[in-house]
């Protein structure tokens, strides 16, 4: 988005523990309307999450837990291979624990669960999904 719209770039103040470190900074931006989904996915570079608007629920796991989470084999390995993707849909309707899931483990994978309010940061260190 910021490089769609670089005028963005002028409201953005980057706080300056940002720049402690050294290392490269990259600033992205998402938008998502109510009940959006991002599939379980680990980032290769440290990030603070900003919420901006409205309330986000995620839930994290910690690299120690990646095998319970069934990482893909090929392309996009950083990205689950959980179906369905919405992880409280699945537990929902038992789709991990049907008897020909193959995602049995994933419900014995450790994990913090948090809302993240307007105004709210959240630090993710490399490799938590």
């Amino acid at each position: 988005l910021l490089d769609q719209i670089p005028e963005l770039q002028d409201d953005i103040v980057m706080p300056d523990y940002c720049l402690c470190g050294g290392g490269t900074i990259l600033r992205q931006m998402f938008f998502g309307p109510k009940c959006t989904v991002t599939p379980a996915h680990w980032d290769p570079y440290e990030n603070i999450f900003c919420q901006v608007v409205g309330y986000k629920y995620l839930r994290l796991f910690p690299p120690s837990e990646a095998a319970k989470l069934y990482p893909r084999k090929e392309n996009l390995q950083n990205n689950s291979s959980l179906d369905p993707a919405d992880i409280l849909e699945g537990e929902r309707d038992g789709a991990y624990t049907a008897e020909q899931s193959p995602f049995k483990r994933f419900l014995e994978a450790e994990f913090v669960d948090m809302v993240l309010e307007p105004g709210d940061m959240l630090y993710l260190p490399k490799g938590w999904w």
